[in-house]
């Protein structure tokens, strides 16, 4: 069972997901904080069950459970609440909400609703196992019941005829909000009323987040095709990225197969776009470019990471974006250029900064990478780890008093240069001793703490980045002595410049 987590407190959202990781074999989708941003992953991710809270900031748990019934996403629904909001549970009944779990969370709590929503949605499979679109989910996923039989009764409930080829139109939908996946099954629906000649038969596989129709009869394979063209992208929004493939077969029984070949197909949208319907034929012959990695933008982008610089790192992370989208090259390519990339982030955020690695660590963004089939799902996870970085930096220098703003401005601007206490509080027209209690205050360490561990990491950059000496390298951060340099880098490093370079 596919599932989201909505809930605004961090240890309950994250302590919950481990719990049922931990406890059951259910897999957890997504963690959001607030329902607003629920109901964003809930029409991205397509979940079986959403667990919510009910107060939360922005936009609270019936707020969200109603604009899901707007947004037509059908799933199980369970609410979070606390003794106190037992009643106000209750009223979420009307919602579609079908239990509620009460806080603090107990164990055998949890995975004994969880098994209890499990048995509905598998009731709810049996149902539909007997009809013609259970059937093709069945021949589709390979199912354990005997194929000759099966596919002799999709032939008598869909109007198919034995013997005679069949087509199928096999959709990824996981880029596409939800209500895209309601439009085309109600152009379906219109198709078959208005083509009464052709057997038809179609299913949506919500655990990978497929649908397929299945032909036969009717027009001829290009004429089906210009029809499926139409009707497939008439619904899909700017963002939507749905990728369609059409494609022949001889004998129902081959369907499990055709359906593997498909969702290998999938990820060369990529490269083709997401407005065409796709022959696996035309997908053999795709020509992509070389494909090489743009080592230039690490450097850039670390320096505006090691800057702090959040404006600067939107603007190359755009940059990255875009040069892998211009590159054309195969899906593997592709999902190699941004987990390289993001394991390089990744990697500088845990030598510059070790709480904001945790955070974008617990993200598991390279995960989602890797298993992205969308050009837009690489890109959402490229995306999460840049805001990631902003609002942590953000966070951290939410610095109210104007007078730290202006010194933190002029030491990103003069940091190379001869730093004292004495020469920012002559800038800034305080005293010193004003300045230093300020400081200590509102950044939460002494100037002279700050400013080494400023210019430290951007000597860290430096050395993995350039090619510079470390004398060099001293001079451009504040450092005139090599050689206190050294003993500076060391004391707070742990190793000295040379042996940092030599190690990565």
């Amino acid at each position: 069972m596919r599932i989201l987590i909505v809930e605004d407190e961090i240890k309950i959202r994250t302590g919950m997901a481990r719990l049922i990781s931990a406890h059951t074999s259910h897999t957890i989708i997504g963690e959001a904080k607030n329902g607003k941003e629920g109901l964003e992953m809930a029409m991205r991710l397509h979940p079986e069950l959403i667990i919510s809270d009910i107060r939360m900031p922005e936009m609270d748990g019936l707020e969200m459970m109603e604009a899901l019934d707007r947004e037509g996403i059908s799933c199980h629904r369970v609410v979070l609440s606390g003794y106190s909001e037992f009643e106000y549970a209750r009223k979420a009944m009307r919602y579609g909400v079908e239990d509620y779990l009460l806080k603090p969370l107990a164990a055998e709590d949890v995975t004994s609703l969880l098994d209890k929503i499990q048995e509905k949605i598998r009731e709810e499979e049996e149902k539909t196992a007997r009809t013609a679109e259970g059937l093709l989910r069945e021949l589709l996923l390979g199912g354990k019941r005997d194929k000759e039989e099966v596919c002799r009764q999709l032939e008598k409930q869909g109007g198919f005829q034995e013997g005679k080829p069949c087509f199928l139109v096999a959709g990824y939908t996981g880029s596409t909000k939800t209500r895209y996946e309601a439009c085309i099954e109600k152009r379906w629906e219109d198709f078959r009323k208005k083509n009464p000649a052709y057997g038809m038969c179609s299913t949506v596989l919500e655990s990978s987040q497929e649908m397929f129709c299945l032909f036969q009869g009717g027009s001829s394979a290009e004429e089906l095709m210009a029809k499926m063209q139409r009707r497939l992208y008439l619904d899909a929004e700017r963002e939507d990225q749905p990728v369609w493939i059409f494609a022949q077969v001889q004998k129902l029984q081959e369907l499990s197969g055709l359906a593997a070949d498909c969702r290998s197909a999938y990820p060369w949208g990529m490269l083709a776009g997401y407005r065409k319907l796709l022959t696996l034929e035309e997908i053999q012959k795709m020509e992509e470019k070389p494909y090489e990695y743009p080592k230039a933008l690490e450097g850039e982008i670390q320096t505006a990471v090691c800057n702090g610089s959040g404006g600067r790192l939107r603007q190359e992370g755009e940059a990255f974006k875009s040069y892998m989208k211009e590159m054309k090259c195969s899906p593997n390519s592709m999902r190699h250029g941004y987990i390289k990339m993001l394991n390089f982030i990744s990697g500088i955020c845990s030598e510059v900064n070790p709480e904001m690695y945790k955070k974008i660590r617990n993200l598991d963004l390279t995960r989602q990478a890797a298993e992205a089939v969308t050009l837009g799902e690489l890109e959402h996870s490229f995306d999460q780890v840049i805001q990631a970085i902003v609002s942590f930096t953000d966070r951290k220098e939410d610095i109210r008093n104007y007078t730290i703003k202006r010194a933190l401005g002029y030491i990103r601007e003069h940091y190379k240069e001869n730093l004292s206490l004495e020469i920012l509080a002559d800038y800034l027209e305080i005293t010193p001793e004003y300045l230093s209690t300020l400081f200590n205050k509102e950044v939460g360490i002494n100037f002279t703490t700050f400013v080494k561990r400023f210019r430290i990491s951007h000597a860290k950059r430096l050395l993995k980045g350039t090619d510079k000496k470390i004398y060099e390298i001293s001079q451009e951060v504040g450092y005139n002595d090599p050689k206190y340099f050294n003993r500076v880098f060391k004391e707070e490093i742990g190793v000295s410049p040379g042996d940092y370079r030599q190690l990565g």
